[in-house]
């Protein structure tokens, strides 16, 4: 039976009562006009891969790398993608869920994958994808010692066994070499800048600017000792070779007293016989010159250098008196005396013996990696199979590891194929970023050696060239 109008009135206030004790009792939730966004579904992370670390893996090496990024579920699954498509010679053996932001792949690169920029991709269950594009670099530089030398290395040889030689910029100047059974080798204060070919003497200069040689011992130290010198000015061991009866041969330069300048360099040569080291033997300045210094000798005593330490002027010396003007900076000659490389207004070239005997004066621009578009760049080293490495700009406008391989079977050196670049140690991102060669092993298979920027830094490296 329905209520009346007036039972509804007497029943009214009850109610009212009744809902507002029902509302001071209550422990239950209360809904906040305030927390109506808590309701709302939140969109999850966009799935991206930002970065990985390593940011590099060497060809024939299994690697965890780490991978960043975001929107990353548990069953993540990373792959690696060379231009974009799979490919087998980079293999993921397992990937780790860590987070939301990270992953760990155990990666497999094989021995003959291709040296490129690849991309990373993270695939979730469901089929979503995310790539990194050329997020890690498949390289074939092999980091020298644990990288831990402090500061920049800066190498500068390397001899047929693989030890390298240079000096680290952290801090103290400090030389170093490294020596597969030792590792690297702290030799003191000082830089390292050439080895000898049986191993067993590094040349460079000690803190103070005065030429001298680490000698290693039976227990494996490495004692240094002072290369005589004429006037007492200080010097620099620049370069080693190993002449035909065993003599060490040592090329570089002394300080000798100018009355306008206080002191000038001058080339020398150094010879160790046995234990002895000869006085230095003064190299015949080119005309017009007053100061040089040699920075690289062969077995046959051939040397090579720079004059007043200008870009535009080199010299070549057969002989101590014997000597020819370069158009350029002589950074090295080869083995067999024929080849000589180094950079003229700061674009990589290279000099030859011609058949009747003599030099030429105009260097050969040698290409660099980017083209017409951007010429600069250095020839640092080479081996009498006509193989130069060096640096030049790339298409990014960085300075790259570079190699040239020149043909020296007919009259003049002939290039073979286009220059190419040497891995580095990862995605180069600014243009701080750069690698450079400063040795070549003379014997096949050719090993270069120099420095490659990793997150800043620059580390020894060598390269197993293709």
């Amino acid at each position: 039976m329905p209520l009346s109008r007036s039972a509804v009135r007497t029943l009214l206030p009850a109610c009212v009562a009744l809902v507002s004790c029902g509302r001071e009792a209550t422990t239950g939730p209360r809904f906040d006009s305030r927390d109506a966004s808590s309701l709302v579904a939140k969109p999850a992370p966009a799935l991206a891969v930002t970065s990985t670390n390593p940011p590099y893996g060497e060809v024939g090496k299994t690697v965890d790398v780490h991978v960043f990024g975001s929107g990353f579920t548990p069953g993540a699954q990373a792959n690696w993608l060379l231009h974009g498509s799979a490919d087998a010679r980079v293999r993921t053996n397992n990937t780790t869920y860590v987070s939301s932001t990270e992953l760990v792949a155990n990666v497999t690169i094989a021995s003959d994958a291709q040296l490129a920029l690849w991309d990373v991709q993270v695939a979730l269950l469901g089929g979503k994808n995310g790539v990194g594009s050329e997020a890690f670099e498949v390289t074939s530089a092999q980091i020298l010692g644990d990288g831990t030398l402090g500061g920049d290395a800066i190498n500068n040889d390397m001899n047929d066994q693989g030890q390298v030689v240079g000096y680290s910029t952290g801090g103290a100047i400090t030389a170093f070499a490294y020596d597969e059974s030792l590792g690297m080798v702290n030799l003191g204060g000082g830089q390292a800048w050439a080895i000898d070919p049986l191993g067993t003497i590094v040349l460079g200069r000690n803190a103070n600017f005065f030429a001298t040689a680490w000698v290693r011992q039976p227990d494996n130290r490495w004692l240094a000792e002072l290369l005589p010198t004429s006037a007492g000015l200080g010097g620099n061991g620049a370069g080693a070779a190993r002449g035909d009866d065993g003599t060490l041969i040592v090329a570089g330069w002394e300080g000798v007293a100018s009355g306008k300048k206080g002191s000038v360099n001058r080339p020398v040569l150094w010879r160790r016989v046995g234990s002895a080291w000869t006085a230095p033997i003064p190299l015949t300045l080119p005309p017009g010159a007053a100061s040089s210094s040699a920075q690289d000798v062969n077995h046959l005593g051939q040397a090579v250098g720079a004059v007043d330490g200008a870009s535009n002027l080199g010299a070549v010396w057969d002989t101590p008196s014997t000597v020819v003007r370069l158009d350029g900076s002589a950074s090295a000659i080869n083995e067999a005396g024929n080849l000589i490389v180094g950079r003229r207004n700061s674009v990589p070239v290279y000099w030859w013996r011609t058949s009747n005997g003599t030099w030429t004066t105009v260097g050969v621009p040698l290409p660099t990696i980017a083209g017409a578009s951007c010429t600069s760049g250095s020839a640092r080293a080479v081996n009498s199979d006509g193989v130069i490495v060096g640096d030049s700009c790339n298409a990014g406008g960085r300075i790259q590891a570079t190699m040239w391989v020149v043909d020296l079977s007919s009259g003049s050196p002939q290039l073979i194929g286009a220059p190419r670049g040497l891995p580095g140690l990862g995605p180069n991102k600014t243009a701080s970023e750069s690698s450079s060669a400063t040795g070549v092993t003379e014997s096949f298979p050719y090993v270069a050696s120099g420095g490659a920027l990793l997150t800043g830094t620059r580390l020894a490296v060598r390269w197993r060239l293709p």
